[in-house]
């Protein structure tokens, strides 16, 4: 792919950069994600970038929208729609109606949503392809098409890109920001992306991918599991700074935490109750390798639930000589600590 920077990125000066992630996990299942790159100077707070990961809402509870607001975002760059499953999905359709423009960019794995077998759409994925075809209708017509609406299918390297360049108004500094795409592996699933294929498994489509500031790497792993984790690149994985975790903390997705490098330094994860998720000795991996955050938290086989949610947030400063991060935690969210020994 050639090594085009695709979108400028101008912010008043690299210390007053913060780029902010928020984890949102549900109590017992859903999750998403926000990243927003924000320039904060003279008491202003403007979003410069934003992005949405997956989406979920509880009846009237869509803490998305209350993160977006909070912000004055009404318009997102990026959304990543990681794969069909239920937790992953409610509102995402709706998110992209309110804040669609001719400038935004959906990244969805490359799979025809009508080969779902019955049973998946009976359950788990009921709502898909009401999901899918209402983001197709708000695309498929519209003149930047080619350029709004990005399949993915990876190779486990960095071939697949999106990069972008922020600059300071003055342009006496720069760094280099990309979206590189590691899953799902068209090696496995390019054959569900036709008509006439129906496919049983959808965490094998889960995109997952990089965001890279000048180097410091942030995976989002989604639902990602070992079969399409083993395919990317160990020094991809040994690079890794922070990590949303893939799949929960599953032990089916426990390739990742077994390669973790010694750049680690912290990791997020949700929960899925209903599969017994997450799994304590994949915790213990990454809370021992680094700093391990769970939107909820489990204590003497109980979850501690003080409210309907969970949020983590990440503020990294990003400034000319130094990287620094503050941690807030919202609801029933907080550091896990390992309670058993190596």
């Amino acid at each position: 792919m050639r090594n085009l920077y695709k979108k400028t990125l101008n912010v008043s000066s690299i210390e007053n950069l913060i780029v902010s992630i928020f984890v949102i996990g549900y109590k017992n299942i859903g999750e998403s994600i926000v990243v927003l790159f924000r320039d904060v100077y003279d008491g202003n707070d403007i979003v410069i970038m934003s992005m949405v990961i997956d989406s979920y809402e509880k009846e009237e509870l869509n803490l998305i929208r209350k993160i977006l607001s909070k912000y004055k975002v009404n318009k997102l760059d990026f959304v990543c729609w990681t794969h069909p499953h239920y937790d992953h999905s409610p509102g995402i359709d709706a998110l992209i109606g309110d804040m669609f423009h001719d400038d935004i960019v959906i990244f969805s794995p490359k799979f025809y949503y009508g080969n779902l077998m019955p049973d998946m759409l009976k359950s788990e994925c009921a709502k898909t392809p009401d999901i899918f075809n209402n983001i197709w209708n708000l695309v498929e017509k519209h003149p930047n098409f080619s350029k709004i609406w990005r399949t993915i299918s990876a190779n486990g390297d960095a071939t697949h890109q999106y990069p972008m360049q922020l600059l300071t108004k003055d342009g006496t500094s720069q760094k280099d920001v990309n979206l590189y795409f590691l899953t799902p592996l068209g090696s496995k699933t390019d054959i569900y992306a036709t008509k006439g294929k129906q496919f049983s498994k959808p965490n094998e489509l889960s995109v997952s991918f990089i965001l890279s500031i000048d180097g410091y790497d942030f995976f989002f792993g989604g639902d990602t599991e070992n079969d399409h984790a083993k395919g990317i690149e160990n020094e991809i994985i040994q690079d890794m700074r922070w990590i949303k975790v893939p799949h929960h903390c599953s032990l089916g997705a426990k390739s990742i935490a077994d390669s973790l490098g010694p750049k680690f330094d912290y990791a997020a994860s949700t929960v899925y109750t209903p599969s017994s998720l997450p799994r304590e000795e994949i915790q213990d991996i990454y809370a021992k390798a680094g700093t391990l955050h769970m939107t909820q938290l489990k204590e003497n086989d109980h979850y501690k639930l003080r409210s309907e949610y969970g949020i983590i947030q990440y503020n990294y400063h990003f400034s000319s000589s130094e990287t620094v991060v503050d941690i807030i935690t919202y609801g029933n969210a907080g550091q896990y600590f390992p309670k058993t020994a190596l």
